[in-house]
């Protein structure tokens, strides 16, 4: 053989040398990769009840590989090494990593995941998650309002429900209006009030900002096919606080604040009133008052609405303990509330009581109750803002010998109006309210 043939088939032989030694090697490392592969088997239940878990996706971090358990709660999986972390995730329970370790046995039990309070609704007939919801509902969040320095439940609603008008008379003890779909004709247009399930026609003002656990407000036509025409102008769903758990709480809550009257007309003081009256007086061809002849020498006068106004304060005491055990929960507050009004002699005291418990007898048997006793004392004398803007400025309070002074002269010069500050102090109205709200169930 000549040289040449001979260079050709060492070339090829060498050619194919390499190539097996590459693919002996290749080999080699494919079946060190597959002895190093761990088989990990296990079983996932619930950890509250120990129940297995079916359909739960265990995956390898990392990787896009991953089983599911079966009917039992068992599984099967190959993971490459015992540093991997397997990645435990089940709808309603809290996902969890554990590592594999030494241990090809593994028994993981997952917690459910409990849904926060602020992302459950009150429907009426029962509760319902709010992304499931279809009708307008408003939630009111409690945390938003329980800092808030106001006497009632009705008006901590103010601005907090969007589509919701609150109208407040501002007067000590009255309740606000609500106005949730408008102008209606049925029940004069107040929607429905419902109290831990109870329709109610008391007011919001019974109740204690501090026993409210959650507020919604129902404002579609929906809400007449739950509660009837008594919906059709909206519905409001109140439930108070419960005890709960085994976890015994005492919490006291107290407040104080000033109240003041803002924006208040700026009236025409005496010297004003004079001078205006005798133009007045001289264009309609009238004797003018002698006590005007000159109305820079009568100052300022009386300030009628200064004197019917006046800081008031306010201030709440709130005492509440919640408690319970395996198979009672109790929920008690006592509130007190008192309330001076900015216009004088007017005022409020409310003494509201809670008492809420839930009573497991037996596996299938639970009695439970709400109660609220409610009792409040307004306070006002015979006041009239109107009057107090027409009383002429020009008029004194007090006559010399210290009565309240009044119109002696002609109604043209000294007007008709009885003196606004003495109907408000002599005359004194009270009014004592009882409410007791209650269900029971079993």
């Amino acid at each position: 053989t000549n040289d040449s043939n001979l260079f050709k088939m060492s070339k090829n032989y060498s050619s194919n040398l390499i190539r097996y030694c590459a693919l002996f090697l290749c080999l080699l490392v494919s079946g060190n990769l597959m002895a190093q592969k761990i088989s990990v088997t296990g079983k996932v239940t619930d950890a509250a009840n120990g129940l297995p878990l079916f359909g739960v996706s265990i995956g390898i971090t990392g990787t896009s590989l991953g089983v599911i358990s079966d009917v039992d709660g068992k599984f099967a999986i190959q993971v490459p090494s015992k540093d991997a972390i397997l990645a435990f995730s089940f709808v309603g329970y809290k996902p969890k990593q554990v590592t594999v370790g030494e241990s090809t046995q593994l028994n993981v039990a997952l917690e459910q995941e409990m849904t926060e309070l602020e992302q459950i609704v009150v429907v009426g007939y029962g509760t319902q998650r709010k992304k499931d919801l279809t009708g307008s509902i408003s939630l009111v969040s409690t945390k938003d309002i329980k800092s808030l320095a106001v006497p009632s439940v009705g008006d901590a609603l103010q601005g907090r429900a969007a589509g919701v008008q609150v109208i407040s008379s501002g007067t000590p003890g009255s309740d606000a209006t609500l106005r949730i779909r408008g102008a209606g004709t049925i029940n004069n247009n107040n929607p429905l009030l419902v109290i831990d399930g109870v329709p109610v026609s008391s007011g919001l003002n019974t109740l204690n900002m501090n026993d409210v656990e959650s507020m919604q407000v129902l404002k579609d036509a929906s809400a007449t096919a739950i509660y009837g025409s008594r919906g059709a102008n909206g519905v409001v769903i109140i439930t108070t606080k419960r005890g709960k758990g085994d976890k015994s709480n005492l919490t006291f809550n107290y407040f104080f604040g000033m109240q003041n009257a803002t924006h208040v007309v700026d009236m025409l003081n005496a010297s004003e009133f004079a001078a205006l009256h005798n133009d007045i007086m001289a264009n309609a061809g009238l004797p003018q008052n002698p006590a005007y002849a000159d109305p820079a020498s009568l100052g300022e006068g009386t300030d009628w609405l200064g004197e019917l106004f006046n800081p008031a304060p306010m201030q709440n005491f709130s005492l509440s303990y919640s408690g319970g055990s395996e198979k009672t929960n109790v929920y008690v507050s006592g509130n007190y509330l008192s309330q001076d009004g900015v216009v004088t002699n007017t005022g409020y005291k409310k003494l509201t009581l809670q008492f809420n418990s839930d009573t497991k007898v037996f596996n299938k048997l639970k009695f439970g109750n709400s109660l609220t006793l409610n009792n409040d004392i307004k306070t006002s004398g015979n006041y009239s803002i109107r009057n107090a803007m027409l009383a002429l400025p020009t008029q004194p309070l007090y006559q010399p010998n210290g009565d309240y002074s009044g119109p002696i002269q002609q109604p043209m010069w000294d007007g008709d109006i009885v003196n606004p500050i003495g109907l408000a102090k002599t005359v004194n109205n009270s009014t004592h309210g009882y409410n007791l709200i209650g269900s029971l169930y079993g």
